[in-house]
């Protein structure tokens, strides 16, 4: 009997450390809200206080970019201590056109919003869809691999750990491109979007910006 119940301590034991784990790694992962609901870009306002195009919010939390371009306009918001932002375009009226969240160097990430010129909502497209071997388990894998994931607003210069959603003959795949600092090299990999299975490993040529 002490002996099964010192052998059910160390099980309880090993999945208190597993939980703890899985907690920090979840605590590293901030997600930022995106809703459904319709919004307005505040044109007069942009027009009046824009510079070159542009403002830029820099507070405490986030970092915050309006533009005007030739179809309308965007807002992208940058969360400080998050590996994903915000995208949102709208038309040349100010009326919502398309919503979602990014990773800060590459895909979309869950459902992204579609509205009319009108403001009605006409589609929901979950970007994840196919893709078993999901984001949290991307990011573990690059925690467990020492690969650096950026948060906020990307700094200027340097190379960026990139990670992208593609089709590979039919099959949903994910690729990322990262610098490993003990090999010394610029790397490319690719894994299945179903199980994470290693598929393709390359060194790649750094073009600097």
């Amino acid at each position: 009997m002490k002996k099964l119940i010192y052998i059910a301590i160390i099980l309880l034991g090993f999945n208190s450390c597993k939980a703890q784990d899985n907690k920090k790694m979840d605590e590293k992962i901030i997600i930022p809200e995106v809703t459904k609901e319709f919004e307005v870009f505040n044109i007069e306002k942009f027009n009046k206080e824009k510079i070159n195009g542009q403002i830029i919010i820099n507070d405490e939390n986030k970092y915050t970019i309006f533009i005007d371009y030739s179809n309308g306009y965007n807002k992208s918001t940058y969360i400080k201590n998050s590996n994903f932002y915000i995208v949102k375009n709208f038309y040349l009226n100010g009326k919502i056109e398309i919503k979602g969240l990014r990773f800060n160097n590459g895909s979309e990430y869950g459902i992204w919003y579609e509205f009319n010129e009108k403001g009605k909502l006409i589609k929901e497209t979950n970007t994840d869809i196919g893709y078993d071997f999901g984001w949290d388990k991307i990011m573990q894998y690059c925690d467990n691999n020492s690969i650096t994931l950026e948060k906020g607003y990307p700094k200027q210069g340097g190379i960026k750990t990139e990670i992208y959603k593609n089709d590979d003959g039919g099959n949903k795949v994910w690729e990322i491109s990262y610098y490993d600092y003990k090999k010394e090299q610029y790397l490319g990999i690719t894994l299945d979007g179903k199980t994470g299975k290693l598929l393709k490993e390359q060194v790649l040529e750094f073009e600097g910006n």
